[in-house]
Parts: structure tokens; C-alpha cells; sequence
């Protein structure tokens, strides 16, 4: 390198060092560079939805300006109340955020709120002419007007155009309904849309003393226009397409519901999503709906109105939401009470529940009125149970003539047991006694007694209730608790013993043990039918222990009242004389049934067979 070379890179070398002094921030600008990475650092990072809702921008306002509803503005809560129910609505979204019962409690006694803030989500999010999502949820909202029985909410787009959220909540009624109206909607949405998807979601509060059961009895019900309403329900998570138009969908836990209507356009391409919430969370289920409601902008209401119930599954005050509809046109909100199925259903509909309404407007004590009922049906099957208790009393005097015929073919030979069945069967024809016909009120008692094991869980007319130890009719009256985790057990009769329970259980095991004492038996088949009872008693128990008290009440009530019918027939029943009738009646021709025939017919040919079968040994 010559020495002109050198001097070059050496004046180039000082140039530099000279220009990044000079450029070299001072100490202030050093301390504001950090103060304004450590700003940056603290500010949590923005979500995309929120990155998107930055991106929408009108045609009108094609600048950088944040459009008004997306300004940080201070959240307001406004309530709208009657005499029912109280809904509070934030600026923030447009959306109830808290709904509250005025005429029911929650254990402790106060008013029960459906969902409190944070537990429920209102969501549309709009697709913009930008194609960006636009939740409305996130949005901030004006205040425009408000009063006990309505309020507007508006989500400012620009100077001149807006979407307003109009509610309005009905006099002495449980129902909200929200009106979706605007201006200069173009600026922000396509023109030519016609449908805006919606987005609802939910937690379930645990109002009740039972997690399970409470949960056993919540779901996602949903109603096909003039068709049924089905249900989806869940002990851990499950999702359910529905693309058939819905004319509403309802969050119902097991006394009380949220409903989302849309009686003119449908709620269309249904996604549901219900959860279940872990036990001692104070939830029991999470649900969600993801749908989509006509939306237009060529008028100026851009959707058909939609309406919430926020309200008690109160079968009378839901029926009469369909008061004056026109046939096919019900809401038939009144199936959110699930009364059972086919049969079941129609006894607590047209038997039941009229029978207590009618009971109730005279009557304050659930108890009484219980045992009314109950009354009421047993003598509505009086003729059917005296039947059956004519039934028993001729096998019970005929007794002594079935312990002859025992004796006379002792043993468990197979020929011998043949020979006392066929002897046996030729005594009831012949007497006129039937030991099969004693089931027939049993039968025609069972539709009852499933139909009100239907109906007890569910009448909110029983929360709260009480009737002598129990506190609450609708759940189970504990007298012996205890928290320790019992394998099994626990996992059927729960933590505690119930008291009705036990004297239902008691009660039937006894009277049991007296009617089988006092009817004779035959054949090793007769035996084993007779343990049924016993098993069905223990069965019932273990079912009932976490159940109402109050069905528990009644089977015990109807256990009572079956004894009194049974000690009343016996007191009025002269024996001596229905024995003599017996007896005539073994002097009267018989023509044999088909059914006889073709028994008698079958022994022989078995008995046929067995001697032909020991000859050839």
C-alpha cells in the first residue's frame, strides 16, 4: 500500500468516527428512548379481533381516524326491571349482562340470577365492505335513551351512520325483546347481505342443593317451527349441527331458562355446544349458540325482532305464551317442563297438573295437597285394586286345598313338580281364581307412578316448599350427612341419608312381608317372582335418596293408603262365604280357553316323554 493509499483510508476512517460522535443521542434522549420501550413492554399485546375491528374503515372515512366505535369509552350498566325480573345492559357490546328473578331465591336466599357479568355473551360479528369482522360484542356504545321499561343503545359508525340496539322489556312479564335498527348502514356493511350470524353463549349458575341432579335436568332445548322441540344434554362436552331453521333456542338448567326467539326468519345453520362445569365450581353447564338471523339493509329495521325470556320453567305460565297462537304456530315453550314422553306425558298434562292447579288455589300446603293427590288416585284405581285384592282372597282360601296337592306330589322330581303345577292350574279354573290377575292394578298403577317421577323433579311449583323436616319439597331431606367419599355408595345415595326415603323404603318392605305371608305359593317360579317386590324397594331407595323429597313423600303417602285399602277389604270381606262360592263354582262347566288348551296339551306331551324316556333305561 503506497503512502497516498494509506492517508486516504485514514482521513476516511476519521470522517466516520467524527460523524457517529456527532450523531450519538445526549443523556435525555438515552433516558426518554428507555422510558418509552419500558411503555411499550407493560402494554398487554392486542388481540386479533381487536386488530381487525382496527382495520374496518368505511368508505365515507377512508383515513386513519379510529372509527367512534372503536373509542375506549367508560362502560355504563343500565337496568330495565318490573315486578319480575331485573336485566341489566352494558355500553360495552349492547348485551344483558346480569339477569335477576325478583319472585324466586337462590339458597341463600336471594334473588336468583340467571347469569351475573361475565357468565353470558350477546355477539354479531359484522363482516365489513373491507372484509374484516367487526364484533359487537367488543364495541363500545352510546347511551342514547333509557327508562325502566326500555333503552337504545347505539354503536356510532361515522358522523352520519349508526346501528342502534332498541330493548324493550314487557309489564309484569319475563320477556326482553331487542329491535336492531340503523343508518347509513352501507357505509360499513354489503349492501346485499341478507343473513348476519349470531353468536349467544352462557354458564349456568348452580341454584340448587343437588350438583347432579341439577344438572341431570339442564340442557340446550330447541324448537323446529311446527315441529317438536329436542333437547341436548350432557355430562361432559358435546356439539350438535342443526341446519334446519329454529324458532328458538333456550340455555335451560332445571327451574328456570334463557330463550333466544326468532319467530319471523328463523335461526339458521345452528352450531350448539353444551359443557359440562366441574362440581363445587358454583356452575353446571356452559352453553353456546352459533347461528344466523335475517339481516338486511333495505329497510330500516335490518333483522326481525328478537325476543329472550329470562324466566322460571313454569309449565301454566309458559303454556300461556301460546294462548290465541294460530294451530302450528305455538312456541310450545311449556316443553322446557319435562313431563316424560308420549303416555307420561299426557297423564301429567291433562291429569296431574290440573288436578294440582285446582288443588293449589284452595290450599297453601304442599304436603296436603300432595296427600290429596295422591288420594284422589288411588280412589281413581279403587276398582282395579279391589280386583286385586279379591284376587289374593281366593288364593288365600284356597289355601289349604294347594298345601293338599303339595303333599300329595312331594318332591322336585320333574314329573312330581308337572303333576302339582297341571293339579294346581285345574283348582284355579275350575274355583274361578287367577294369580296372574292380581298384577293387572299394578300395571295400570305403574304409568302413575313414572309420570310422577317425571313430574315431582321438575314442577317449580315445589322449589322452596316445605312440609314437616323438609325444607325443600323440590331436593332431598337430608337427616344424616357426612363428607367423607364412600366408594360406590356415594356414588348412588350421594353423601347423605333422606328420612321420607327411608320410610318409604320401610314402609313398603313391611307391607310386602304381610301380603306375601298371606298368598300362597307354588313351584320354584312362583318363589322368585316373589322377590321382586323386595328388589324393587331396594332399587327404589338407592333412586329416591338424592331425588325431591317430595316424590319420595308421595310413594310413601300412596304405600299408606294402600295398606288402609287393603285392612278395609279384609274387615269387610266374609271368607267362610267367598269360599263357598268357590267351591259352586267348581260344580259348573268350564269350557277350557284356547290358551288352557293348548298348556294342558304341551304337559302332556312333556309327561309323554318323560315315560317313554324312563322305560328305555
Amino acid at each position: 500500500m503506497d503512502r497516498n493509499t494509506l492517508i486516504g483510508a485514514l482521513l476516511i476512517g476519521l470522517v466516520l468516527i467524527g460523524f457517529t460522535w456527532l450523531q450519538q443521542p445526549t443523556p435525555e434522549q438515552i433516558a426518554e428512548r428507555q422510558r418509552s420501550e419500558q411503555a411499550a413492554a407493560k402494554k398487554p399485546a392486542q388481540p386479533a379481533a381487536h386488530q381487525q375491528q382496527a382495520l374496518a374503515t368505511t368508505s365515507a372515512d377512508s383515513t386513519s381516524v379510529r372509527p367512534p366505535y372503536l373509542t375506549s369509552q367508560p362502560e355504563q350498566v343500565v337496568e330495565l326491571r318490573n315486578a319480575l325480573l331485573s336485566v341489566k345492559l352494558s355500553t360495552k357490546g349492547a348485551a344483558p349482562v346480569e339477569a335477576t328473578l325478583a319472585k324466586y331465591q337462590d339458597q341463600a336466599k336471594k334473588p336468583v340470577q340467571l347469569f351475573r357479568k361475565g357468565d353470558a355473551r350477546l355477539n354479531l360479528p359484522l363482516r365489513t365492505l373491507s372484509n374484516t369482522i367487526v364484533n359487537t360484542a367488543d364495541a363500545s356504545f352510546e347511551l342514547v335513551s333509557h327508562s325502566d321499561s326500555s333503552a337504545v343503545l347505539r354503536m356510532r359508525i361515522d358522523s352520519a351512520a349508526y346501528l342502534d340496539y332498541i330493548y324493550t322489556l314487557a309489564k309484569d312479564d319475563y320477556r326482553l325483546s331487542l329491535r336492531l335498527a340503523g343508518k347509513d348502514l352501507h357505509h360499513l356493511l354489503p349492501a346485499n347481505m341478507t343473513m348476519q350470524e349470531l353468536e349467544w353463549s352462557q354458564r349456568m349458575p348452580q341454584q340448587e342443593q343437588s350438583w347432579k341432579f341439577e344438572g341431570q335436568y339442564s340442557g340446550i332445548y330447541y324448537h323446529f317451527p311446527k315441529g317438536d322441540v329436542e333437547r341436548l344434554e350432557t355430562s361432559s362436552e358435546e356439539q350438535q349441527e342443526v341446519q334446519q331453521r329454529l324458532q328458538w333456542v333456550a340455555f335451560k338448567d332445571k327451574y328456570f331458562s334463557s330463550v333466544l326467539i326468532q319467530q319471523q326468519g328463523g335461526l339458521e345453520g345452528n352450531q350448539l355446544t353444551l359443557q359440562a362445569e366441574a362440581e363445587g365450581s358454583g356452575y353446571v353447564r356452559r352453553a353456546q349458540l352459533q347461528s344466523s338471523i335475517p339481516f338486511s339493509l333495505r329497510s330500516a329495521e335490518p333483522t326481525a325482532p328478537l325476543t329472550f325470556f329470562f324466566g322460571p320453567n313454569d309449565y301454566e305460565l309458559l303454556k300461556g305464551y301460546d294462548a290465541g297462537a294460530v294451530e302450528g304456530e305455538e312456541l310450545q315453550l311449556d316443553h322446557l317442563v319435562y313431563l316424560g314422553i308420549s303416555l307420561f306425558r299426557w297423564i301429567n298434562q291433562y291429569m296431574i297438573i290440573p288436578l294440582v292447579t285446582f288443588l293449589s288455589r284452595y290450599l297453601s300446603n304442599w304436603g296436603l295437597i300432595i296427600f290429596l293427590m295422591t288420594l284422589a288416585i288411588k280412589l281413581l284405581l279403587w276398582p282395579f285394586t279391589n280386583k286385586s285384592y279379591l284376587s289374593q282372597a281366593k288364593m288365600r282360601v284356597l289355601r289349604p286345598q294347594i298345601e293338599a296337592i303339595n303333599a300329595k306330589y312331594p318332591g322336585k322330581e320333574q314329573e312330581a313338580m308337572m303333576k302339582r303345577q297341571t293339579e294346581t292350574m285345574n283348582l284355579y279354573r275350575s274355583a274361578g281364581a287367577s294369580p296372574m290377575s292380581g298384577c293387572l292394578p299394578m300395571l295400570l298403577q305403574m304409568p302413575f307412578l313414572i309420570a310422577l317421577y317425571m313430574y315431582f323433579p321438575t314442577s317449580i311449583l315445589l322449589r322452596g316448599e316445605g312440609f314437616l323436616w323438609a325444607d325443600d319439597l323440590s331436593t332431598y331431606d337430608a337427616i344424616v350427612s357426612w363428607n367423607a367419599n364412600i366408594p360406590i355408595i356415594s356414588s348412588f345415595l350421594g353423601n347423605h341419608l333422606s328420612l321420607f326415603c327411608l320410610l318409604m323404603t320401610v314402609t313398603n318392605v313391611v307391607y310386602t312381608r304381610y301380603t306375601m305371608t298371606q298368598t300362597p305359593t307354588s313351584g320354584e317360579g312362583m318363589a322368585g317372582m316373589q322377590m321382586m317386590p323386595y328388589i324393587m324397594s331396594i332399587m327404589f331407595f338407592f333412586m329416591f335418596n338424592q331425588n325431591a323429597s317430595a316424590l319420595s313423600y308421595y310413594y310413601f303417602v300412596s304405600t299408606l293408603i294402600t295398606i288402609a285399602q287393603y285392612f278395609a277389604f279384609r274387615w269387610t270381606l266374609n271368607e267362610d262365604k267367598l269360599l263357598a262360592q268357590l267351591e259352586e263354582n267348581k260344580k259348573k262347566p268350564r269350557k277350557k280357553s284356547k290358551w288352557m288348551q293348548r298348556l294342558e296339551e304341551a304337559q302332556r306331551l312333556q309327561q309323554e316323554q318323560q315315560r317313554k324316556a324312563q322305560r328305555k333305561r
